[in-house]
């Protein structure tokens, strides 16, 4: 729907009206001066007050994730401001962080409880098999601008670390059931145990069966979601200085999409994700300081219904040691090892793996230092990491932080850092037909973008302002950021061929190079405000500018121009939390993001979106909620989709009836 300022302003009026008449023992789950002692972990790789931070950092809590109604992940993540979250069908998704976004956004790392779930196939995530337990996380924090100082190559753009809760913290039995609006039923069981010794147990399982998506003349995208996920989780009594988590889960996932090959037609492709992990880690404390090993070996699996597959292995060994704080001084380093297998094979010529097989192994080392220079109001950080690995040059990721606190409310911090991204397999020894298209004076050739073994690490020199304030009844944070970008990945002309893949049509190849740079600027504002005991009210507001430097290539600059013209200019995010009684609850959530320039007809025109989640509490044991998404409109869609072509995939109104039982 077109952006309509009547119909937020109505939706926040009513929801104050709402909240203001609202008995006043309804109670959240923080107080905003809670909010601000919260612990975060993903910038100095140490608990901190999120106050302290001299980072542009966000953390969805527990009650947040659960206000918000998100199914997943990437549904939280629309509440934090500098994300831009797209949803190309049932279950694909593009999310980034100051720009470049894509269906695989490369220049994010995300995690797991510490474990990596960035595919080195792509660069990227699989938002499709990252099916969680919603009620198990903890916390969701998010640093927007570069991490690898502290978590390595390819934290370029921003650091999503996702936190699961203790299993201390799960004991009991929870049951839920939902079913949508078209019969879609979804089940989740989890049982928590107290075992000998003060250890704790959880274990669970879900279901996922999502509805399909929507064509532009109403037919369905054949793009439903099945699949399960189970795991489980021991920890020790966390609250002795010795501690210990063994975590694992399997997961299984089919996620089909219809490929729009041009003159070859269509072609319904299931993709099949299946997978496991393994993670143990120790904490400890000495008069030597607080120490951490973590290790973990993942599974993961990928087949694309007998046109392609790949299967990857890791194991991974981080090892990090935080020393005395000494005078002005607060030293933490550390060393890590990962070893990956790749291996993948192709049955049909629009794919082509060089290698079929080949492993990857990465060194890294990391120190900083947090040096306060002037007590309780200036503290700078000084850090790097060192990482070398048999696929391409060692890197030097530096980074320096100072944060200025004039007073208990405010801090001012600003942060330099540089930071790389490897390229990925797919990358480095795929080749992939990626469309067909009118090449003068041919009337039709196919495009190949053809490997290139030799591609080098693209990096980012990275500059932030930042200002937070801590109010009576709420906060505030601004941010200015400038990214410069270099020795990114392009493609160029490389030459004809003849007879091509699909004859009598010739092959137009694109050669893969590092001859690509950019910049991208913005800024980002996020807010949250109680307006009373009941009414908390959340924004978060982007605008951001993307810029190729133009090179006199056509294709490398056009290539470039489609990339930056996948990012909206601005996103608005409106959030409204309300206790209407001690039993009732009403969440409101309005985006509004701008139009993707120059995209495919029929184009992703700017779009204003309203989601509504209504809550009741039978008792302490029992909760049933309606969520409603999109209110207003009938269908819209926000993402062209890219790496595999398929039709715009449109999302109609839905609602969705969840029960919750614990006992």
């Amino acid at each position: 729907m077109p952006f309509n300022s009547r119909k937020i302003a109505l939706a926040l009026v009513l929801a104050g009206c709402s909240g203001l008449a609202a008995a006043d023992d309804g109670l959240m789950d923080l107080s905003l001066e809670e909010l601000a002692d919260i612990q975060v972990l993903s910038v100095s790789r140490k608990a901190q007050r999120l106050g302290d931070t001299a980072a542009a950092v966000s953390v969805l809590t527990r009650e947040d994730i659960r206000r918000s109604g998100a199914r997943n992940v990437p549904e939280a993540l629309r509440l934090v401001p500098g994300v831009q979250v797209a949803q190309i069908g049932a279950g694909r998704w593009a999310v980034s962080v100051r720009g470049f976004n894509s269906r695989f956004a490369s220049n994010l790392l995300v995690q797991v409880d510490g474990r990596s779930v960035y595919s080195p196939m792509f660069s990227g995530v699989f938002w499709n098999a990252l099916n969680l337990m919603m009620e198990d996380i903890e916390r969701i924090e998010v640093v927007r601008g570069p991490g690898a100082s502290l978590w390595g190559a390819n934290a370029v753009n921003g650091v999503i670390n996702i936190v699961t809760r203790n299993a201390a913290s799960t004991t009991g039995s929870m049951v839920r059931a939902s079913v949508d609006d078209r019969g879609n039923p979804e089940v989740a069981v989890r049982q928590g145990l107290t075992l000998t010794g003060g250890a704790a147990l959880r274990v669970y399982a879900l279901s996922e069966n999502r509805a399909p998506f929507e064509t532009r003349n109403g037919a369905s995208t054949r793009d439903e979601q099945t699949g399960w996920r189970t795991g489980f989780r021991v920890d020790s009594d966390v609250g002795e200085p010795d501690h210990w988590t063994i975590s694992g889960e399997a997961y299984r996932q089919r996620s089909p999409e219809v490929l729009e090959l041009g003159p070859l037609g269509s072609n319904y492709t299931p993709f099949d994700f299946e997978g496991a992990d393994l993670l143990a880690q120790r904490d400890w404390t000495s008069s030597a300081g607080q120490a951490a090993l973590r290790a973990y070996v993942d599974y993961a699996d990928v087949s694309l219904n007998g046109v392609a597959s790949a299967t990857v292995n890791t194991a991974d060994l981080d090892f990090q040691h935080r020393l005395p704080v000494t005078g002005a001084h607060e030293w933490i380093w550390g060393v890590g090892l990962r070893h990956q297998s790749i291996s993948a094979k192709s049955r049909v010529p629009v794919i082509m793996f060089d290698k079929s097989k080949t492993q990857q192994q990465i060194f890294s080392a990391f120190v900083q230092d947090e040096i306060v220079l002037v007590p309780r109001h200036l503290r700078l950080t000084l850090g790097a990491r060192f990482e070398a690995r048999n696929m391409g040059t060692p890197e030097f990721q530096p980074t320096v932080r100072l944060l200025w606190s004039p007073s208990d409310r405010d801090a001012f911090w600003t942060h330099w850092s540089r930071a790389a991204r490897t390229p990925s397999y797919g990358e480095r020894y795929t080749g992939l037909a990626v469309g067909v298209q009118a090449f003068p004076p041919f009337p039709m050739a196919t495009l190949i973008s053809e490997p290139e073994e030799g591609l080098r690490s693209e990096s980012v020199n990275a500059f932030e302002l930042g200002y937070r304030r801590q109010l009576d009844r709420g906060s505030v944070e601004f941010v200015l950021f400038r990214q410069r970008y270099s020795n990114l990945v392009g493609a160029s002309f490389g030459g004809l061929r003849m007879p091509g893949l699909l004859p009598p049509t010739p092959d137009v190849l694109l050669a893969r190079h590092n001859r690509g740079s950019a910049v991208t600027e913005g800024a980002e504002l996020g807010s949250e405000m109680a307006v009373s005991q009941d009414l908390r009210l959340g924004l978060a507001y982007t605008v951001m500018r993307q810029n190729y430097d133009t090179t006199g290539d056509a294709i490398l600059d056009g290539g470039n121009v489609t990339t930056a013209n996948r990012n909206a200019n601005h996103w608005l995010s409106l959030q409204a939390r309300i206790d209407l009684s001690s039993r009732q609850e009403l969440d409101l959530q309005v985006r509004h993001v701008g139009a993707l320039k120059g995209q495919p007809a029929p184009g992703v025109d700017a779009y204003t979106v309203m989601d509504a989640r209504y809550g009741y509490r039978f008792n302490q044991h029992a909760e049933l909620t309606l969520s409603v998404t999109n209110v207003f409109d009938k269908r819209y869609s926000a993402y062209s989709s890219d790496y595999f072509p398929s039709s715009y995939a449109y999302d109609r109104r839905r609602f969705l009836l969840t029960g919750r039982w614990t006992f």
